[in-house]
């Protein structure tokens, strides 16, 4: 194996235990890594702004991949405030901002026929601009309910929200003004038999990259976005060869990062199909330290 210098860690499911916390062993883990020079950094279909703040505060943590790989952000010497200066109603807004070393975005007339499709199916839609989620207010509505159904479940699968939103009026006078700003879009079905239903015809879009990041969701970049252009494309910033890179990730939004890194890792609990793509998966899964475990394994 190569030496490690630099690792992309996807967020839910494999940093992020299933409380959304991160191990004690993991934290270690990682700022051991960053002491001794490698860069260590979240790779996320999350925008900015829905970092959340322990992941921020990680030790060593200055870089992020956000929205599948359509922006990479420099967050300077104070993450927590660059991931601030993106909330669009915090109590208290900071105004540290971060630098985008990378943002790939839609062509217009592409993102105007994304966001067309959308429309003709019934969800939570949201779309990410400069580090931010837009929602309308029943998008919103919407993904609370999803959240309540889940919880009340108790299912894996729940993803509570980190980040703040900026809520607008209307979602389509908003695009008329801002398609050539669109960094992703992401919906969040019924259920996933609604996202299955409705796959094909995002699939038969061309000029798109489309990834589900949860069995309920679809979520849509520009031709070429995804986390692994954006690994690779910060490591060539920072004079990184390609194989000395590290992606560690559990599903399917992570295939095109393990496919692209010089090393690809996949934690226990990751989809079995992706685990074929991995040269080493992890005996724990994401709430038994499984990131510490690959991080050993590897000598990160």
């Amino acid at each position: 194996m190569p030496e490690i210098r630099i690792a992309a860690l996807d967020l839910d499911g494999t940093l992020l235990s299933r409380e959304n916390t991160v191990t004690p062993a993991t934290r270690q883990a990682i700022a051991e890594a960053a002491a001794r020079g490698v860069v260590v950094l979240p790779a996320t279909g999350r925008a900015l702004a829905n970092l959340p703040p322990l992941v921020a505060q990680l030790p060593g943590v200055r870089y992020a991949i956000t929205s599948n790989g359509a922006a990479v952000w420099d967050l300077g010497t104070d993450p927590l405030a660059a991931v601030y200066s993106r909330y669009s109603d915090a109590a208290v807004r900071r105004t540290c901002e971060p630098a985008c070393l990378v943002r790939r975005l839609f062509p217009v007339e592409k993102a105007r026929e994304v966001f067309a499709l959308y429309q003709e199916f019934e969800g939570s839609l949201s779309v990410f601009s400069d580090g931010r989620v837009i929602r309308d207010h029943l998008a919103q509505e919407r993904m609370g309910e999803r959240q309540r159904r889940l919880l009340s479940l108790s299912t894996e699968a729940k993803q509570p929200n980190d980040g703040r939103f900026h809520i607008v009026r209307d979602t389509a006078e908003w695009m008329s003004r801002h398609a050539h700003e669109i960094e992703k879009f992401c919906m969040f079905f019924e259920n996933a038999e609604a996202a299955e239903a409705a796959l094909p015809r995002f699939y038969a879009l061309e000029g798109v990259e489309v990834v589900q990041g949860s069995p309920d969701n679809i979520e849509v970049t520009a031709k070429g976005v995804d986390k692994g252009s954006a690994l690779l494309a910060l490591a060539d910033r920072l004079g990184i060869p390609h194989e000395c890179t590290l992606a560690v990730g559990d599903s399917d939004n992570d295939r095109a990062m393990l496919e692209k890194a010089g090393v690809a890792a996949v934690m226990a609990n990751g989809m079995e199909h992706v685990k074929q793509l991995a040269d080493l998966v992890s005996e724990n899964d994401c709430d038994h330290d499984g990131v510490a475990e690959i991080f050993a394994r590897l000598s990160v």
